[in-house]
């Protein structure tokens, strides 16, 4: 196993002092039996899912979970840290962003339930493939024993691949799922959005603090893992109403002037593509703003990749996009050549795109703001909420 990969991010004097807490986590760990442990993975919805497994699990037993901006190679072992003896369920996140990440968290804790939320391309610098990122995730699945579940997205295909492979227990969820809680009525707004449980002839009303259909794929897991710990619909629908957002993830801000959607926590293609979809459903009579960074570690298939991004929001109605860099600036060649109807802009660089939005002028507007993290795009969101334009970190070393 190559344990270098995961410690990429880290300084190489501070590699050993992770490597070791990992070991004691290990330990420590094996002292509880009594913990339950779940495993969520996936290319897209991993914290939002952990959030809502959280909030859901929490209305019936105690539970841990870590810090939803840490990288998981300090996340997992932090958080088993974390638990204490009267402690009956952990959840921890998996996410891989390099070849062999996977073995080296189950070599720290495999869980008992393990949770997939979708694959997509991530991280194909590394990977090379959306089967590679598959492979990698499947690992989760895999280590399972027949004592144990794994709780599948039935609307991705996927999931179907990892059935053969795998000893354990097999639960669904999704829109076609079957003997698995449904959701109907979803309904969205700038505050937010509601939505209707069923099952089983029951129903149960939530009011999500999370916006754009696609994040309801979270809610589908947190409830279908909800269901399988004895949980009520009713419990289950109070705690999906409870679920903290993560950060920087779709959030709904809302200005004097405009509604801002920070999504500049990453980015990817297809979760590119939804938070688009999610920023033309919302209030048609706003004029509508993108902003949009570059997605990262796409390897050989980025220009492709970003190309495909500018022609799906080629037909919305758009008013004005604003790409930030070279690589970004595919997206809005590809939306004009596919006949874009909005003004386009160019920033080179954050304060060019700044400065761009202020000479706009853009009141009662609703802007999308999304790139990979590393891009800093949250500068964008600070500078339209009037305060200082400095720097978080995420996944970084600085964090610890």
């Amino acid at each position: 196993m190559n344990t270098y990969s995961v410690f990429q991010e880290v300084k190489s004097w501070k590699r050993p002092f992770h490597y070791l807490l990992g070991k004691v986590a290990n330990f420590y760990l094996k002292i509880l039996p009594k913990v339950e442990v779940i495993g969520i993975t996936g290319s897209v919805g991993k914290t939002l899912t952990q959030n809502a497994v959280y909030s859901v699990l929490s209305q019936k037993f105690r539970v841990v979970v870590g810090d939803e901006n840490l990288d998981p190679t300090f996340r997992i072992p932090k958080t088993i840290l974390k638990v204490r003896p009267w402690d009956r369920k952990i959840i921890l996140e998996y996410g891989v962003e390099h070849p062999f990440d996977m073995d080296y968290y189950l070599g720290i804790v495999k869980p008992n339930i393990a949770i997939v939320t979708k694959i997509t391309p991530t991280h194909l610098k590394y990977f090379q493939s959306e089967e590679g990122v598959f492979f990698e995730k499947s690992k989760l699945i895999y280590s399972l024993s027949s004592q144990d579940t794994a709780i599948l997205n039935s609307d991705d295909h996927k999931s179907y691949k990892l059935l053969p492979k795998t000893k354990a227990a097999i639960l669904w969820f999704g829109k076609t799922a079957k003997n698995s809680i449904k959701i109907s009525h979803f309904t969205q707004d700038t505050n937010g959005s509601k939505f209707r449980l069923h099952y089983k002839g029951q129903k149960a009303s939530v009011s999500w603090r999370i916006i754009g259909n696609h994040q309801l794929l979270s809610a589908y897991a947190a409830a279908a893992i909800g269901l399988h710990s004895g949980l009520t619909l009713k419990q289950i629908a109070n705690g999906l109403s409870k679920t903290k957002q993560p950060i920087h993830r779709l959030n709904l801000i809302q200005n004097k002037k405009q509604v801002i959607l920070d999504d500049t926590y990453n980015s990817s293609p297809s979760a590119l593509i939804e938070s688009i979809k999610t920023l033309l459903d919302l209030d048609k009579k706003r004029t509508k703003v993108a902003v949009l960074g570059e997605m990262r570690d796409l390897g050989k298939q980025s220009d492709k990749l970003h190309y495909l991004v500018g022609t799906k929001l080629a037909k919305g109605k758009i008013n004005y996009l604003l790409t930030i860099g070279q690589r970004a600036k595919i997206i809005a060649t590809s939306a004009k050549n596919k006949g874009f109807k909005g003004k386009i802009f160019y920033p080179r660089n954050i304060k060019e795109a700044i400065d761009t939005l202020k000479q706009l002028k853009l009141n009662k507007a609703l802007i999308l703001v999304k790139g990979s993290r590393h891009e800093h795009l949250e500068r964008i969101i600070f500078s339209l909420q009037g305060k200082s334009t400095q720097i978080s970190c995420y996944h970084c070393d600085c964090l610890e």
